[in-house]
């Protein structure tokens, strides 16, 4: 079995619309078997481009910049147990952090109940530092780092996410990396690429989800034991 998944960046056609219904036909009819016998409900995985009023290329730079917010090694990349899982989360959309590539990380996490999961998995960042940013030669640097970066999979409760090429999201344009750093840099000076899977809230009890990638030689592999309530 594995979880269905579309790009939201391309206009939709009659075809598409009736796969959708059928999926989602399919995704109610499981959700009530699942209910019934008191298993966890199946996620479902968020396609909108825009979701609480952002588009997806937004809530990418929106985790970039909740991540700049930390000190390095001190911050939920670097977290090995999940003990930073609620840091300076706001809102209905709440990161999960990838890891800093030490080694596989198992993280448990309490998450309210009702809020959005923005998972990214994989992520590259380009900076101008003091330089006057050339975004376009950013981006195209951003982009060729992920060349460097194999072997995607993501698990929900043991269900495979399908088609993770699918699931990319380029900044394109600079954004402001240091926009919620105190005092905040509203300087665009950064751009990133990436790929990332925004998931409907879940429903309550435990839930287990399962990131892997690799980078060159090195694997990335987290593994989040959510507790909804």
């Amino acid at each position: 079995m594995h979880l269905p998944s579309s790009s939201p960046r391309h206009p939709s056609v009659r075809r598409t619309l009736v796969c959708a219904v059928h999926i989602a036909i399919g995704l109610l009819a499981t959700a009530a078997t699942a209910a019934d016998n008191g298993m966890p409900q199946p996620a479902r995985i968020v396609t909108d481009d825009v979701v609480y009023d952002h588009s997806q290329v937004e809530w990418s730079e929106a985790y970039l910049q909740w991540v700049a917010t930390f000190a390095r090694g001190n911050s939920p990349v670097s977290d090995t147990t999940g003990a930073l899982c609620a840091a300076k989360q706001e809102g209905d959309v709440w990161f999960l952090a990838t890891s800093d590539g030490t080694g596989p990380v198992e993280r448990s996490c309490t998450i309210p109940n009702g809020k959005t999961l923005f998972v990214p998995l994989a992520t590259t960042v380009e900076r101008s530092g003091n330089k006057e940013p050339v975004c376009e030669s950013m981006a195209r640097l951003a982009s060729g780092s992920l060349t460097h970066v194999s072997q995607l999979t993501m698990t929900i409760d043991g269900v495979a996410v399908d088609n993770m090429p699918s699931h990319r999201i380029p900044t394109g344009d600079c954004f402001a990396l240091g926009a919620r750093q105190f005092p905040p840099s509203r300087a665009k000076t950064a751009v990133a690429d990436g790929w990332y899977v925004m998931l409907a809230p879940l429903s309550a009890g435990p839930h287990t989800i399962v990131v892997n990638a690799r980078y060159d030689s090195t694997p990335l592999s987290t593994t989040y034991h959510l507790d909804v309530r």
